[in-house]
């Protein structure tokens, strides 16, 4: 890693979370590491396997106090556990939405600690998502109802009415679902669009399910969109909605860059990011991992590709991965902000705003919404 304006505890997370032997432990160890701000932000960043590997690998060289390091061992060891109940379950419903014609492949957290990961269980998620085509939802619905997970109260309020729910189906991306009795997973989602359609990223189904390609996972084949579209939804949830807050996206996205790069397509990279209007923030945050771990990635023919990141956008990130950031009941107006600074043109910030001013004249959804938070208050 190269040397950045960051505190020895921020910089032992990203040596831990992203790898690599640029640095050695005792470099870091010259600096004195306060135990309990490491398991804090290793919390906050959802790296504490990746962290408690890292120790146990430095043989002794870095070291935190027992009760932290207890700590982290205790947490990894259920993370283990969980992991690998819910790379089972993942591979079961996939199985069962395929038997039943339902259009869907696995995605995000446990398709990547999977195909990115060492071991499994050293990245950190808590639920199972699965995108799924936007006309096969009711049937995917189906088919988790009998595996007993059903839509949240808030979306089945919605969904009871035929015009809400169509309103929430062309404004939304995400449907999450829990589980109707007790069960090991707690959260369960299905998506038909990378995010919400007001930021305008629009890679649609019959895009993301070209050139699929079978990976084997916990014994069983499974479809999965190629690694040029894994890399893309990667992008835009983790960069364009996400904003890099944690070192856990940033850590899949240089796994992923370091495992695939050299056979990805770059060119068709580039073209649809271009097309979509994302091709800033993908070349920003490739530029971010540059600066990360001194490593380059893709033929970026970009005459400013080696000035990326711009401080602004890599000064964001830090910022945000030293102080952590405050959790928001909505990060809507968060994310409208981000998009309107790091996206490509006028022409697609332009689209995103018409896009929001459409949405915000949805009275009918948007007064159920609120009529139902209301009456829901905790």
């Amino acid at each position: 890693m190269p040397d950045l304006k960051v505190s020895p505890e921020l910089a032992m997370l990203i040596e831990a979370a992203l790898g690599g032997k640029s640095k050695s432990p005792s470099a870091l160890n010259q600096k004195e590491i306060n135990s309990a701000r490491t398991t804090r932000l290793a919390n906050w960043h959802q790296v504490r396997p990746l962290l408690l590997d890292y120790l146990q690998n430095s043989e002794g060289q870095i070291e935190i106090s027992a009760k932290h390091l207890a700590g982290l061992k205790e947490f990894a060891m259920g993370q283990a556990v969980t992991n690998m109940a819910f790379l089972g379950i993942s591979v079961k419903l996939y199985k069962q939405l395929i038997d039943d014609n339902v259009k869907a492949f696995l995605m995000k957290g446990a398709l990547w600690a999977w195909l990115l990961y060492e071991k499994p269980n050293q990245r950190e998620f808590g639920d199972i998502d699965f995108f799924v085509a936007q006309s096969d939802i009711d049937k995917s619905l189906i088919t988790l109802k009998r595996n007993g997970f059903v839509p949240d109260a808030y979306r089945n309020y919605l969904f009871d009415k035929d015009a809400l729910r169509s309103s929430y189906l062309d404004t939304d991306y995400q449907l999450p679902l829990e589980p109707i009795s007790d069960h090991t997973l707690q959260s369960l989602e299905i998506q038909w669009r990378p995010s919400y359609p007001r930021y305008c990223y629009d890679l649609t189904w019959e895009e993301l399910s070209q050139n699929m390609i079978s990976v084997s996972m916990a014994g069983s084949s499974v479809q999965i969109p190629g690694m040029e579209n894994q890399l893309l939804m990667m992008v835009i949830h983790h960069g364009g909605v996400e904003q890099w807050d944690k070192l856990k996206y940033m850590a899949d996205f240089v796994r992923l860059l370091r495992k695939h790069s050299n056979t990805m397509d770059w060119a068709h990279i580039q073209d649809v990011s271009t097309r979509k209007g994302f091709n800033r923030l993908l070349n920003e945050s490739l530029g971010m991992v540059r600066l990360l771990t001194g490593e380059g990635f893709a033929s970026n023919d970009s005459s400013n590709a080696s000035t990326l990141p711009s401080d602004n956008f890599s000064n964001a990130i830090l910022q945000h991965w030293e102080n952590e950031r405050p959790a928001l009941k909505s990060k809507s107006w968060r994310i409208f902000l981000y998009n309107m600074r790091h996206r490509d043109s006028l022409a697609v910030k332009f689209s995103i705003l018409l896009a929001h001013l459409r949405y915000l004249t949805n009275f009918r959804l948007l007064w159920h919404k609120a009529l139902w938070y209301k009456n829901h208050r905790s």
